[in-house]
């Protein structure tokens, strides 16, 4: 006999948190009340704050100058703004300071350490001037993983000679070890040193704009000789400007696919083995690059050539 109040039930189990998310909302001329539509919050962080696993934070168009974090236990939250020329995130120095890695002090605009997280629709940007931290745009750390970011735009335009005080240098965005990770419709411009660092797997980079890096502008990296940087996606993105390589490649079986490669100063595409001329990026003389697949990416003006194979077995 049909149960409808267990089935009710059963369906709500299923559908998990989002069938009870909350909205909270954020307006450049809130008040940092209860962040509900009548009484939007005036800062993005108290929304996040107050917010839980599962909820919908709707961030209205205006400049909000402040550094995020999304911690632990905020599980499929999203962050969503009114459009990427519309709602803008501008790092300031916040009241928490923070290393990247241990000994190196960073300027991270947005700093994800939750699982499920997606952010759309909005700009990060650090400002001009000359930079006295490691810039990192997007920090999507080893527990976040299946991350979403679409139609965001990442902007550095520091000025100065000084634009990498200290070593690692700066990053768009860096996915550390946080597999899953999907990046589609983005804009990554300006003079980061890597636009999308990815020392991580089974992540996809899809339809980005990655325009003017310093050195690299996608690179799947390999940590260590023993690190996994496999099952990446790079496809249908067009890579323009790099100082360096347009899209370097450490790691085995990732697909490069269906990307524009242009003016780089170094390759188009660089499968970065360990007999790689020029070398690869740290730790380049302990990298792989095998059995990973090119296939229809079109390479205009490079460097030094379209594509470069120093690896094994690729295709």
């Amino acid at each position: 006999m049909f149960n409808q109040k267990l089935f009710i039930v059963l369906v709500a189990l299923s559908m998990g948190q989002t069938a009870f998310a909350a909205k909270l909302y954020v307006n450049t001329n809130g008040q940092n009340g209860d962040c509900s539509r009548s009484q939007p919050c005036k800062s993005i962080q108290t929304a996040i704050n107050q917010a839980q696993a599962g909820d919908r934070i709707k961030i209205a168009s205006g400049e909000y100058f402040e550094n995020l974090t999304i911690p632990a236990g905020k599980d499929g939250l999203s962050l969503s703004g009114a459009g990427m020329n519309k709602t803008f995130i501008i790092a300031t120095d916040g009241p928490v300071r923070k290393f990247a890695p241990a000994n190196v002090a960073a300027e991270i605009i947005l700093d994800i350490f939750a699982r499920d997280v997606s952010i759309k629709n909005l700009s990060l940007k650090h400002t001009n001037g000359i930079a006295t931290k490691r810039d990192i745009g997007i920090f999507v750390r080893p527990p976040a993983i299946n991350s979403e970011i679409e139609k965001v735009k990442v902007v550095r335009m520091r000025t100065g000679e000084n634009l990498e005080p200290t070593v690692p240098g700066s990053r768009g965005l860096l996915v550390f070890r946080a597999t899953g990770t999907e990046v589609e419709e983005s804009i990554f411009k300006g003079n980061y040193e890597d636009h999308i660092h990815l020392p991580t797997s089974s992540s996809s980079i899809e339809d980005n704009i990655v325009d003017g890096a310093t050195r690299i502008g996608i690179v799947i990296i390999q940590e260590n000789q023993d690190s996994l940087s496999i099952n990446n996606k790079i496809e249908s993105n067009t890579v323009t400007n790099s100082g360096s390589d347009g899209i370097q490649v450490q790691g085995d079986e990732n697909k490069i696919e269906h990307n524009l490669v242009m003016n780089n100063a170094g390759y188009g595409i660089h499968f970065c083995g360990i007999n790689s001329n020029p070398a690869c990026v740290a730790p380049g003389h302990t990298a792989s690059a095998n059995f990973n697949r090119s296939e229809n990416n079109e390479s205009i003006g490079n460097g030094l050539g379209g594509i470069a194979d120093f690896g094994e077995n690729n295709q």
